[in-house]
């Protein structure tokens, strides 16, 4: 299987970078660039063997993309696997991690175990645009999680307004 890492660090303490990343209805608000994904269904609560019913939009092309959870532990990690043949992989395994840098910064670290669909000519694809793909969405999920996770923080730090104190 291939390997690839990812990771980033968010101005947002661990817990709430947690919550957010624990939520699997979160994910479209941070796959905002050329990959979409839309979530359909999630087992509740969220624990190991729950499903995760997705569906994966690469411009008109969607593909129906079904993951279980395989292994939770709250806040320092989670993994889910593709189920086999539901989804845009041979397989798929994608551990998310968390780190606290300090109490106002976390790492998150995103470690993928793949195989590419079509064969070998998946294979060769991959190796010649797997990593430049990976990596740009990747990159582009990090903008989006900053950008959703910081602009919050923002926002519980800022004075409320008279508009917000009358409700």
């Amino acid at each position: 299987m291939r390997r690839f890492e990812y990771s980033f660090v968010v101005n947002a303490p661990l817990d709430k970078v947690w919550a957010f990343h624990d939520d699997p209805t979160a994910l479209p608000k941070v796959m905002t660039g050329p990959v979409k994904m839309h979530v359909h269904h999630v087992d509740r609560p969220l624990q190991p063997g729950s499903r995760i019913l997705m569906t994966m939009q690469i411009g008109p092309i969607r593909r129906r993309w079904n993951v279980r959870l395989r292994a939770k532990e709250a806040p320092r990690f989670f993994t889910d696997e593709q189920i086999e043949g539901e989804g845009p992989f041979r397989r798929w395994r994608h551990t998310h991690a968390f780190e606290a840098i300090d109490a106002d910064r976390t790492r998150v670290i995103d470690r993928l175990e793949y195989e590419p669909p079509f064969g070998w000519l998946g294979k060769i694809g991959d190796v010649l645009f797997g990593g430049i793909v990976m990596r740009g969405m990747f990159a582009s999920r990090a903008r989006a999680t900053r950008r959703w996770l910081e602009s919050q923080a923002s926002d519980a730090t800022r004075p409320a307004s008279a508009e917000q104190l009358a409700k």
